[in-house]
């Protein structure tokens, strides 16, 4: 039957208007294989009624990925409708990309996608579903001009390359005197992960405070960080006056 189905729908695709599959992946041929937009963390109803965890419902954690426009799926007559446009995906992350959507949450991502399949059970929250197989931040690059994140931006690059004399530049100078901020312990612990710092993004919680994700590992410890850091200015030009690291690391 539902080869009969997909023959009908081949034959009968000519008579339709080009707008009517314009934006449309195919299933088929396992499109999308990317897509770009902002990822969120939501708790869905799971079963018995699949409608709310406050009836008692059980909950069902997952990745929304909401895109910059109305997309639509083709190439499954049973659960893909053209005509339904949607811009919400639910996303399910790999082992290897668990802990990079669990940092870049709530930000702009580029995602890879494995085994896009349309919705079909209660499980399936969105009329899109794809397992997520890397992620990267998107950030606008435009956005910190002009404002002190440019400062915590430049003080976390330094780090990238475990330059601790550059990285204290950007902090007020009696904080780097001696401690963890000064120069040769910044140099010390940055300059000898196993894998370096990646700053994923740094975003303004006010003019002055700002909360950063990044991501390194040092031996077996991976480090999915989150540090809200605080800004002071003098003599008109931005300074790190204190960092409180929000994961532990």
């Amino acid at each position: 039957m539902r080869k009969r189905l997909s023959i009908f729908i081949l034959m009968a695709a000519p008579l339709l208007p080009a707008s009517a599959f314009a934006g449309c992946f195919d299933i088929a041929k396992g499109q999308p294989s990317s897509l770009s937009g902002v990822l969120t963390h939501h708790i869905f109803p799971g079963p018995p009624n699949f409608e709310d965890v406050q009836k008692g419902d059980t909950p069902e954690p997952g990745y929304i990925l909401k895109l910059d426009d109305n997309i639509c799926l083709m190439g499954d007559v049973d659960f893909a409708d053209p005509k339904l446009r949607f811009d919400e995906v639910q996303l399910v992350p790999t082992d290897e990309t668990s802990a990079d959507m669990r940092t870049l949450r709530d930000s702009r991502v580029h995602v890879i996608l494995k085994d896009p399949m349309p919705a079909m059970t209660g499980h399936h929250h969105r009329p899109l579903v794809a397992w997520v197989t890397a992620i990267e931040p998107q950030g606008d690059p435009t956005k910190n001009y002009g404002t002190a994140a440019t400062t915590v931006e430049a003080f976390y690059k330094a780090l990238e390359t475990g330059d601790g004399m550059l990285a204290a530049r950007f902090i007020i100078p009696e904080k780097t005197e001696k401690g963890l901020l000064s120069p040769g312990s910044l140099s010390r612990f940055y300059g000898n992960l196993d894998e370096p710092l990646e700053l994923h993004d740094v975003h303004a919680l006010a003019d002055d405070r700002f909360l950063v994700r990044y991501r390194f590992r040092d031996g077996e410890r991976v480090c999915d960080g989150r540090a809200t850091v605080t800004t002071t200015r003098r003599d008109g030009r931005a300074f790190i006056k204190s960092i409180r690291a929000e994961s532990g690391c």
